[in-house]
């Protein structure tokens, strides 16, 4: 990958890390361990992004690049919902498409 483009991956995970959309909510889970990981990553989120865009501007300078900083923005930047059954797919229970798919289930799945 040209330097141009390590630099705009550095700089979209970063961006991503700051977007502040869709932030607010709640999270219900029995596991104290879980709870402390979402606060401790919340809390990372603008240190990682002003690491991420030093990185950037690293890059930008230099034309070299840090590898750990490339990978951190390539997991950040693929990382997308996954789906039901699968590692890390999120149950919403608490919003209108949440509260919307448990009536279909209960309903038999399908409309009449």
């Amino acid at each position: 990958m040209s330097t141009a483009g390590l630099e705009t991956e550095l700089r979209t995970a970063a961006a991503r890390l700051r977007d502040q959309r869709g932030t607010k909510g709640r999270v219900d889970s029995d596991s104290r361990e879980l709870l402390e990981m979402i606060r401790i990553l919340l809390a990372l989120r603008e240190p990682l992004a002003r690491w991420l865009e030093e990185q950037a501007q690293y890059v930008a300078a230099s034309g070299m690049y840090d590898v750990l900083a490339v990978d951190v923005a390539r997991v950040i930047n693929g990382t997308g919902e996954p789906g039901p059954g699968q590692d890390g797919h999120i149950t919403d229970r608490h919003s209108g498409p949440g509260l919307y798919e448990q009536l279909k289930r209960l309903d038999g799945g399908g409309g009449r």
